[in-house]
């Protein structure tokens, strides 16, 4: 694993945040409407690149750990009594739950940033929105399951289903017609995390 929380921010911003960065000024060069939220869309691009990457980091731990490699922070889960580097399929421990848990909370806080990020970008650039929103749906959606069940033992067991991939293209399209109904839709699958309703506010 990592050391701690501080190096999987600066790992996520290197292989996820640049692009979240890169993305924003495309963004902006394209739509002038969009580029009035300019300072605020790139102070939370960094954050929105953070959500998507700890989603798959949390999601892909055994598949990682089959390559010799974990992006896992070792001190949240030495200060619980589990050593990440004797971790095993069998494992349950409850300090390994409550750790996943801590960083599910923290994924969640960039998940909420990466709502902000879509709600300031253009009404009329749908196509751009939609992009920015199925993605985010979907690691909504994944975390909840991580969430729900911190034992499992490979990424297939936290994949979201097919049926819930259709559903997140179905409802995007009336999201995207409004913030309000961005909001609504979003705050929605933020309701299905058990942790959100004493987390970060989410504001709209």
């Amino acid at each position: 694993g990592l050391a701690n929380q501080k190096e999987m921010d600066e790992y996520c911003y290197h292989v996820a945040g640049v692009v979240g960065e890169l993305l924003t000024e495309l963004f902006c060069e394209y739509c002038p409407n969009t580029a009035v939220n300019y300072k605020k869309l790139i102070n939370l691009a960094v954050s929105f690149g953070q959500a998507l990457q700890m989603t798959n980091i949390l999601k892909d731990l055994w598949e990682d750990r089959k390559r010799g490699v974990c992006w896992y922070p070792r001190d949240i889960f030495n200060s619980r009594g589990v050593d990440l580097g004797n971790l095993t399929l069998d494992h349950s421990k409850p300090g390994f739950r409550d750790a996943l848990h801590e960083l599910c909370e923290t994924t969640y806080s960039h998940q909420v940033n990466a709502m902000e990020y879509i709600l300031l970008i253009s009404e009329h650039q749908v196509g751009i929105r939609r992009h920015c929103l199925w993605a985010l749906a979907m690691s909504i959606l994944t975390l909840v399951r991580i969430y729900e069940n911190p034992n499992f033992t490979n990424g297939q067991q936290v994949k979201i289903s097919r049926m819930q991939v259709a559903s997140v293209v179905a409802n995007s399209q009336k999201a995207l017609e409004s913030n309000e109904a961005l909001c609504q839709y979003l705050n929605q699958l933020f309701s299905k995390l058990a942790f959100a309703n004493h987390a970060k506010e989410v504001r709209c």
